[in-house]
């Protein structure tokens, strides 16, 4: 029974084919042509790995394709195909063929372009933990020691840091200057002091005021003494 996946053209290979491939038969040697294994390869002007025994070339010509998806296709008059990684290549009178990785073209070969590359797939193996639906599942959030937090609050500290210590500066700098200023300002003088030298001119001691010292005014009658009746 037939894989109609395997459907396309053939493989050109330096060698023997897979266990597990069909061997179509030698093209020039040393290549021999290959097919996916389940896969059928009637001879008509190129081989082609068909579903069946029926010739298919003509609808791989509308739609050409490797009958394995990881080959690479390439064309020389007729399609061909090759493994992905090789040198494919032309020779002088019409044949073609899939040198191994570094081959080095030798005189009347040329070497031919990709016309649509092998498909590549990546497998990944997904590890799952049995997980129990019964037991209650508890979540711890960890603390967060990523850089970009350390370096955020270092950054913030060393801002405050620095406003802090603006302030005690600008505060110990007014302090002094009020103190200079202070130091500085002349002590308060008498009033008579404050007189400029040139017009300042001391008083002389006196003494107070005071009412001179006099007699009364008596008569102008002569003094007499009294007669002796009269004592």
């Amino acid at each position: 029974m037939s894989d109609a996946t395997n459907f396309g053209w053939a493989l050109r290979k330096n060698g023997s084919c897979l266990a597990s491939e069909v061997d179509c038969g030698e093209t020039v040697a040393p290549y021999r042509v290959c097919c996916p294994g389940g896969s059928f390869c009637p001879h008509a002007e190129n081989v082609a790995c068909c579903p069946s025994k029926a010739y298919c070339t003509a609808a791989l010509n509308g739609q050409p394709r490797c009958a394995n998806s990881t080959w690479d296709l390439y064309i020389n008059g007729n399609y061909y195909c090759c493994e992905q990684g090789t040198i494919a290549y032309a020779k002088d009178g019409g044949s073609n063929g899939c040198g191994n990785p570094g081959y080095k073209l030798q005189a009347g070969e040329t070497s031919l372009s990709i016309i649509s590359a092998a498909q590549t797939t990546s497998s990944t193996t997904a590890v799952s933990s049995p997980t129990s639906s019964s037991a209650p599942t508890s979540t711890t959030t960890q603390p967060n020691h990523s850089p970009s937090h350390t370096n955020t609050g270092a950054i913030a500290g060393g801002v405050v840091g620095g406003v802090a210590s603006a302030a005690i500066i600008i505060g110990l700098a007014w302090f002094f200057i009020r103190r200079s200023r202070r130091l500085q300002r002349p002590p308060s003088e008498p009033a008579a002091q404050m007189v400029a030298s040139g017009d300042y001119y001391p008083v002389p001691p006196a003494e107070l005021d005071g009412n001179r010292v006099s007699e009364l005014p008596g008569d102008n009658n002569a003094v007499a003494e009294l007669p002796v009746s009269y004592r």
